[in-house]
């Protein structure tokens, strides 16, 4: 007479209150899946861009022109002089080259976000980025991408080639890495300071008039940082950072800027980065859900 076989041993069932293995075993796997999360977002936003080509080409113009009517005050201004605190009319182009390529950054990465905080906050869309297994802040900063404006960090590259041309400098490798960190240190810390400006949405519910006040002081970056008062110079630098993101950069390609305001802006950059992370958590201790 055969033994029957023994009976297969129950599945256990899982519940929402058992321990789970993390996602990410380590730092830098956990960055490698927001990567990867990135790239699905900008392949989106591509595919979102062919079906509404008019909005492209329409954004495109829009860029061009804007840019077209910022460089009307520096024509007129150089109209009567060759020479303005230290500042030649083709220095000053390659200056707005460089605010044109960061502003354009701003514009398809960060701005597209920072704009719904608002909404994020007070229509309960938080709540669902707050469940969802990934950094809540990487999510509301970087979800949305507006890729025609692209186009303007294209025409900014067109505008600093020539200004550099016209001018004739030539910046030797040492030149360009430095203009390129206080480049990337610029776009950080403006970016942040946005941030920061719009993560006040968990106290004061609205923050549009403050990405307006926002717009309006990121103007000032169109303009050499000498064109000011002292006080107003120390405010763009330190407070407003705005200086890393037009004056820095275009000092380092041509030869005017050494190591020592590279090795500050990233210090600055890490410190403001650090701040703006503390100043999220303590929203989020703070923010009350709006179904509640």
């Amino acid at each position: 007479m055969t033994t029957p076989a023994p009976a297969p041993a129950p599945t256990p069932t899982r519940t929402y209150a058992d321990p789970r293995d993390p996602i990410d075993r380590t730092w830098l796997r956990r960055q490698v899946r927001h990567l990867r999360l990135w790239r699905r977002f900008l392949s989106q936003a591509v595919v979102r861009e062919t079906h509404y080509r008019a909005h492209f080409v329409t954004t495109l113009a829009v860029g061009v022109v804007q840019l077209g009517l910022a460089l009307v005050p520096i024509l007129l201004l150089y109209g009567y002089t060759d020479d303005l605190r230290g500042w030649s009319q083709a220095q000053v182009l390659t200056l707005v080259g460089v605010y044109q390529v960061v502003t354009g950054v701003l514009a398809a990465f960060v701005a597209p976000n920072l704009n719904r905080m608002t909404t994020y906050i007070t229509e309960g869309e938080l709540d669902v980025v707050l469940v969802r297994p990934v950094s809540s802040q990487f999510y509301l900063t970087l979800r949305w991408i507006n890729v025609a404006e692209l186009g303007n960090v294209a025409s900014g590259l067109v505008l600093l080639v020539f200004g550099l041309v016209r001018s004739g400098a030539a910046p030797n490798p040492f030149e360009v890495v430095q203009a390129l960190v206080l480049a990337a240190c610029g776009t950080v810390l403006l970016a942040s300071v946005w941030c920061a400006m719009s993560f006040t949405a968990f106290w004061i519910q609205s923050v549009n008039p403050i990405g307006m006040l926002y717009t309006s002081l990121a103007e000032s970056g169109r303009y050499p940082l000498v064109f000011f008062p002292f006080a107003v110079r120390t405010f763009l630098t330190f407070v407003f950072p705005v200086a890393f993101a037009s004056t820095l950069p275009a000092q380092a390609l041509h030869g005017g800027v050494g190591w020592v305001p590279v090795m500050g802006g990233v210090a600055l950059t890490v410190v403001v980065v650090t701040l703006v992370r503390a100043q999220w958590r303590r929203g989020l201790r703070s923010y009350a859900s709006a179904s509640s």
